[in-house]
């Protein structure tokens, strides 16, 4: 199956108005959070592997940790850089120190 026809990665939107030149960075961050090795073979093809890595640096905070994770390794990153940056911790009213 073509990858960007894939309701697992584009659910939410009408996959024939997705244009992969106006819509890569929107493309490969569901592709880096939901797809599989296939998907990561056609993205690496189509915008090469600087693109990937540019536009994981830039979302690195909104995936989530095991993804954000795994790319950080993937990519050869310093931890620093694929991090959440944490909210301060609200305690419950019922927490005990």
């Amino acid at each position: 199956m073509e990858t960007l026809k894939k309701a697992n990665l584009f659910w939410d939107v009408d996959c024939e108005k997705l244009d992969p030149k106006k819509h890569g960075s929107f493309i490969v961050n569901r592709i880096l959070e939901r797809g599989n090795i296939d998907d990561l073979g056609w993205a690496k093809n189509f915008y090469g592997e600087q693109f990937l890595l540019d536009v994981f640096s830039k979302n690195a905070s909104k995936f989530s940790p095991k993804t954000g994770n795994f790319w950080c390794l993937y990519f050869n990153l310093d931890k620093k850089e694929c991090i959440r940056e944490q909210l301060a911790k609200k305690h419950s009213p019922f927490w005990k120190s």
